[in-house]
């Protein structure tokens, strides 16, 4: 009987350590997502590694595309795997956009599958690589 009980405590500690990672992961997402919809380039911006490749270039359309835009933006995991320092990622990325420049202004709505990587640097997660990078092109 203690064997059975040590063997299912044994398989619950990985499922807990994955629940909780899962949690750090949805937060980083749904913040980088309400960054977009706050118009806070910068906030956004501190989800990434600065050190990825394309960081500039993505800077650069992020910062067009709230300078031009009015954004909501969303996003959902679609595949999530990998381990508690390094991720692999679907996301389903929704932006809606509206002209600022313009009353009432065009809007549009862009959706698509991101690959995403995420890695651990120290307790916080950072994206290392997002792509397609032109999805935030203003």
């Amino acid at each position: 009987m203690r064997i059975a009980v040590l063997l299912l405590v044994s398989m619950a500690v990985p499922t807990f350590a994955r629940a909780a990672s899962s949690r750090d992961v949805l937060e980083l997402l749904q913040t980088a997502a309400d960054a977009l919809t706050n118009e806070d380039a910068g906030v956004f911006l501190d989800h990434f590694d600065h050190n990825m490749p394309q960081y500039s270039a993505l800077r650069a359309n992020v910062e067009g595309l709230l300078a031009a835009y009015q954004v909501e933006s969303t996003v959902e995991i679609v595949s999530d795997e990998g381990d508690n320092e390094k991720r692999s990622l679907q996301l389903d990325w929704v932006l809606i956009t509206e002209e600022k420049a313009v009353v009432r202004g065009a809007a549009a709505t862009r959706r698509l599958i991101l690959n995403c990587r995420i890695e651990r640097r120290g307790k916080q997660w950072k994206i290392t690589l997002l792509d397609p990078l032109d999805f935030f092109k203003y």
